[in-house]
């Protein structure tokens, strides 16, 4: 039982290196490592061409138009 203990401290142990920030560990190297770079103007994401919501709204606009006939020709009849 006492292995496992020593295994699971041991794991801990490298978990806690590995998050540990330069700064607290005060590494002098990390300000010569993090210089500023120039920053691109951020893009908008563009989205990929939705087939389906193009027909959807294709059917929608017939389908306003269509009313809007059917609504003018009532009137005038």
């Amino acid at each position: 039982m006492s292995e496992l203990a020593n295994l699971i401290d041991r794991i801990l142990h490298l978990c806690d290196r590995k998050t540990r920030s330069s700064i607290i560990q005060g590494d002098p190297d990390r300000e010569q490592k993090s210089q500023p770079k120039k920053q691109s103007a951020p893009r908008e994401r563009r989205f990929s061409t939705d087939y389906f919501m193009l027909f959807v709204y294709t059917l929608l606009a017939m389908s306003v138009l269509r009313q809007f006939a059917l609504i003018l020709w009532l009137d005038v009849i």
